[in-house]
């Protein structure tokens, strides 16, 4: 089950007895789990109707012992279960109760695992039930959809340029982002629309040397200025560490490679997961960087990449300024 399919079941009153919430996202997990708390049971009758435990300190027959109990001047009970990937071994105990459960309670399990065995009655029994929701990460190309829903859901916009420089910066961890944007919103109470001065003053991201200038200077075709951001990157090497800044490099090199094999360029901006803004830059770089040099370059930045995880000989004391000194030959013609 997709997340939109389970927002609408859950928006439309249509439980399922019982949801396992899993998956390497934990940050999804975590969001559903909210939505359960804060959505299902009315805040004034949570006290007699909500129960929250946590699997740590909880077995699984008190957690159905909770489910078998009947609400109090509401139609529903909610029981959830956080942490509850410490009950992954008693998971078995729930096939009694599935087999006859509390149509008035809603029970939510969220396990922060990244795979659950499928195999197992009882997960089957859940994903019949239409309770089974997996949490995967976002590909780089659903990030700005993500982003463009949060900002809506919260009643703010944001800059095309501060989306990119925000997404560039933090990645996918999406935790911090929506921690970021939090923090400009508490700054600043009042705006409407986060622009690139919010990013650059209260995420902390330097105005001329930051990632999104620097794949601005390498679309351009200006060498110089991209080796020279590199260069602050290896000086300040703690705020932007390498393993930052290899996989923009990646991701941009990858995408002017997709563009130049691509029949339809009017399909780009879809088909690279940019926005439309962002085409002409792609333009530009492959006019500059022929698909031989991208492969070289592509080849480069993965022995890089290894580098960077001990794979190869590395003096330990320089291997950072190392790395950002190869990183700056492998860009050059």
């Amino acid at each position: 089950m997709r997340f939109e399919q389970l927002k609408r079941h859950l928006e439309a009153k249509t439980f399922a007895p019982c949801y396992l919430i899993y998956g390497e996202e934990s940050f999804f997990v975590e969001e559903i789990g909210h939505w359960f708390e804060d959505r299902v049971i009315p805040k004034d009758l949570r006290d007699f109707n909500q129960t929250v435990l946590y699997g740590s300190d909880s077995s699984m027959s008190e957690v159905v012992e909770r489910a078998r109990q009947l609400p109090m001047m509401y139609e529903y009970t909610a029981v959830i279960v956080r942490q509850a990937q410490s009950l992954i071994r008693q998971l078995a105990d729930l096939e009694a109760y599935l087999a006859h459960p509390n149509p008035q309670c809603i029970l939510v399990l969220l396990i922060h695992s990244g795979s659950i065995d499928k195999r197992k009655k009882i997960v089957k029994q859940v994903d019949k039930l239409q309770g089974l929701y997996e949490c995967k990460p976002l590909y780089e190309n659903e990030l700005p959809g993500w982003l463009e829903t949060h900002l809506s859901q919260h009643n703010i916009a944001m800059d095309v340029e501060a989306k990119q420089l925000l997404l560039s910066f933090i990645g996918a961890d999406l935790r911090r982002i929506k921690s970021e944007i939090e923090k400009i919103q508490l700054a600043v109470p009042d705006l409407t629309t986060i622009k690139l001065e919010h990013i650059e003053k209260y995420v902390g991201i330097h105005r001329n040397y930051n990632v999104f200038e620097m794949q601005k200077a390498l679309s351009a075709g200006q060498l110089q200025k991209a080796v020279g951001i590199l260069n602050y990157f290896s000086e300040n090497s703690k705020d932007y560490p390498i393993q930052m800044t290899l996989p923009v490099l990646s991701s941009f090199f990858s995408k002017v490679f997709k563009y130049h094999a691509l029949s339809n360029k009017a399909e780009a901006a879809k088909a690279l997961g940019v926005s439309p803004y962002f085409i002409k830059d792609y333009q530009n770089a492959a006019r500059i960087y022929s698909m031989k040099r991208l492969t070289r370059i592509m080849s480069g930045l993965k022995q890089i990449d290894l580098a960077s995880k001990g794979v190869g000989q590395l003096n330990s004391a320089n291997s950072t300024a190392q790395l950002y000194q190869e990183l700056s030959l492998v860009m050059r013609p």
